[in-house]
């Protein structure tokens, strides 16, 4: 397992009267002596999300996510400077809900900055250096970002802004602090630290005015974060939010009245209802910043997306609050930006009242910083695009876990990470950030909220609504097996390999029916998103077709002949029985008499699931698989980008079909290249046009590229 590395003098803390509360915001002040040059280490870890200045400039932020009753030590070089003082600021958000990208555990943290062998500062109830103070700009009662994600960012600043992110600043309201009892295992980061470079949008931007539509914000669609609290989420009740960004937005009309070049040092001034648009020229993720100078007192929205929707900016595209609330007083100077990462490439100010100067509009990266390899050969412009893509988007969704989106969930899914642990082995020769993601998923004895033997969908995070996908669990068992085969696992992990594998085989074989298939599997069975996903009941065929697939890679890891003859005897039922006119179908159900009586739904996708996990072949079904080749999609519903279309793309270059590889790949993926500069989970923008399981992508295009090499 991982280094457990441990704090020299640090003890994790929080404030005293404030624990158990919903989206806390406190600041940790020290400031020690610390020569010019001298270098100096931060070890920090903390609950749910934290950032730290020294000496006034960012220069960590985190923590690498892990599983319950655990955390991952980050350790920050810094270094002193002129001044021989080194200032050290960092805030800690504690969220206090549960959410899809991280646990639901007490806040906290635990940090101490050494020089060499000496602790300068360290965290404790008393001593160590280190002062807190509860920083109320932030406002706490507000809605929620999204379903999956805790809170939106609303502030509300002094005339002097974050003036306590500045050196020279003292605590005016020290707060009480006390030692967190919640237990916790030290582990070692264990990957690379992020890349926080600074990224600057495109120098013409685009003003507009913004005016309110009651037709508009009648027509508004209800979110269930929002609207549903707290029966569906935690969080503060509509009635109860402080200020609405949702309701704010809801009813606003943007439109375009002109072009503004930006320029260095010369701020635009927005007067109320005016806004200004920059485009960053491609999807982005991090923090959003600006610089603001008020000349009344002025309230402003930064809303952001993905893309445009017919010229504007339509902020819950995405089916979560893409906007951050920011309320000055006249003659204010603010130099923002925002605690949580966003992806966007669209970045709209608007000011809703008052007057105000913006300039210096920018992002801070929060993305994977590891080198990565070139492709194998020189690619054509339009091939090397759409790889630039591919990557884009494995560096902005591998970052501590593996990530289905940066965005609206920041969730650590299976089946994505599969793929997205593909592209990592490839493109860095390492696979570091899997190793982390396995050893999440191996760590906890059980999942709570979940039957016995079942896994977390995602994680780290908390089974919202007791959610749960059993497919998902049957990849994380393939790619246990693939990790071990061909990138290796450490072997101090074969113990709770195991565990975790029997498991899963026990939870499973409480479904088994009378041959043996998976019928009325429990939760959310899902294939992919496609017609498909109609077809999962009672029993269904892909889903059969991957459970074979993980007996067979249950065997492998159990060193136990067992499944895989219990896999064999599945394949030959399900070729019996789901396979119909020349193709493979979905499902089969129950009639009024208890007979299983199978259907005629058939998908593209099914089709794919049985050459993938080897029901069919090119030998055994040519004519099927001439017409999978030559597109020939009558009579199946069809795929999706995931998972359909690229187990297609696997196929036809497994089979020595590249050019019709080729053909599909720049179909499907040079037009999201083009548009955005990332990959997206849909062949269309109706979701995140930035996922993880699309960098993989690169490592078709190069095998593509060797292929034709060779």
């Amino acid at each position: 397992m991982s280094q457990s590395p441990s704090f020299v003098r640090a003890v994790p803390v929080w404030s005293a009267t404030l624990a158990g509360q919903m989206n806390i915001w406190l600041s940790f002040h020290a400031r020690v002596e610390l020569s010019r040059g001298v270098r100096a280490t931060l070890r920090i870890a903390g609950a749910q999300a934290w950032r730290v200045w020294a000496n006034g400039e960012l220069a960590a932020r985190g923590p690498a996510r892990t599983a319950h009753g655990h955390a991952r030590v980050d350790e920050w070089p810094l270094t002193g400077d002129v001044s021989g003082v080194m200032e050290l600021v960092i805030e800690v958000m504690g969220y206090g809900v549960p959410t899809f990208c991280s646990t639901h555990e007490p806040a906290f943290l635990c940090a101490e900055l050494a020089a060499g062998k000496k602790v300068l500062a360290w965290t404790a109830p008393r001593g160590g250096g280190f002062t807190a103070e509860h920083r109320r700009e932030r406002v706490q009662q507000v809605e929620r970002y999204s379903y999956q994600r805790p809170f939106v960012e609303t502030y509300r600043f002094g005339v002097h802004g974050a003036i306590w992110q500045l050196p020279a600043y003292n605590p005016v309201k020290p707060h009480a602090l006390a030692r967190v009892k919640h237990r916790r295992v030290w582990l070692a980061r264990g990957m690379a630290l992020p890349d926080l470079s600074e990224q600057a949008p495109r120098p013409m931007a685009v003003r507009g005015r913004a005016k309110h539509s009651a037709a508009k914000a009648r027509a508004a669609a209800p979110h269930r974060f929002i609207h549903e609290v707290p029966a569906v989420s935690q969080g503060y009740p509509l009635g109860k939010v402080k200020r609405s960004l949702y309701r704010e937005l809801a009813g606003l009309k943007f439109a375009d009245t002109g072009r503004e070049r930006l320029r260095a040092e010369r701020p635009v001034l927005l007067a109320a209802g005016a806004f200004l648009r920059v485009d960053f020229g491609a999807i982005l993720t991090g923090s959003p910043a600006l610089r603001v100078r008020t000349q009344r007192a002025t309230r402003l929205l930064l809303v952001f997306d993905e893309i445009l929707v017919a010229g504007a900016l339509v902020f819950d595209r995405a089916t979560c609050v893409n906007a951050i609330g920011l309320e000055l007083p006249a003659g204010a100077l603010l130099d923002f930006e925002s605690f949580e990462p966003y992806t966007l490439q669209h970045l709209q100010v608007v000011v809703i009242s008052g007057a105000a100067e913006v300039e210096r509009i920018r992002l801070r990266q929060f993305i994977n910083a590891e080198p990565v390899r070139s492709a194998p050969v020189a690619l054509p412009a339009a091939e090397a695009r759409v790889r630039a893509a591919a990557v884009a988007s494995f560096r902005q969704n591998a970052l501590d876990i593996f990530m289905d989106c940066p965005s609206r969930e920041r969730a650590g899914w299976l089946c994505d990470s599969l793929f997205t642990a593909r592209a990592e082995w490839h493109l860095t020769g390492d696979n570091a950030i899997e190793r982390a993601f396995l050893e999440n998923y191996l760590r906890p004895k059980t999942f709570a909220g979940l039957p016995r033997g079942m896994v977390a969908m995602c994680y780290p995070a908390e089974a919202l609504q007791q959610q749960f996908i059993p497919n998902w669990a049957m990849f994380l068992v393939l790619q246990l097996d693939e990790a071990q085969r061909v990138r290796r696992l450490p072997a101090a992990w074969r113990a709770l390999v195991r565990r975790r594998v029997r498991g899963l085989l026990d939870y499973f074989r409480r479904f088994e029916n009378e041959l043996g298939l998976l019928e009325k599997l429990e939760s959310w069975v899902f294939v992919e998103w496609s017609k498909a996903n109609a077809f999962v009941q009672d029993v269904n065929f892909p889903t059969n077709m991957l459970y074979a697939a993980m007996l067979r890679a249950a065997a492998r890891l159990l060193g136990d002949g067992r499944p895989a003859r219990k896999a064999a005897a599945l394949e030959a039922t399900i070729r019996a029985l789901a396979w119909r006119d020349g193709r493979f179908v979905d499902n089969a159900v129950r009639d009024g008499q208890g007979k299983l009586a199978v259907t005629a739904n058939a998908s593209e996708v099914c089709q794919y699931y049985a050459f993938t996990y080897g029901l069919a072949s090119p030998e055994s079904a040519p004519a099927l698989w001439r017409r999978l080749v030559r597109g020939r999609y009558d009579g199946l519903h069809p795929a999706n980008a995931f998972v359909g279309k690229l187990l297609r793309l696997e196929l036809l270059i497994a089979h020595g079909e590249p050019a019709a590889a080729h053909r599909e790949l720049m179909r499907n993926f040079l037009p999201m290249a083009r548009r955005t500069g990332t990959l997206w989970e849909h062949l269309d923008v109706s979701a995140s046009c930035n996922h993880g399981f699309t960098s993989y992508i690169a490592v078709l295009i190069d095998r593509l590229a060797a292929a034709e090499r060779g």
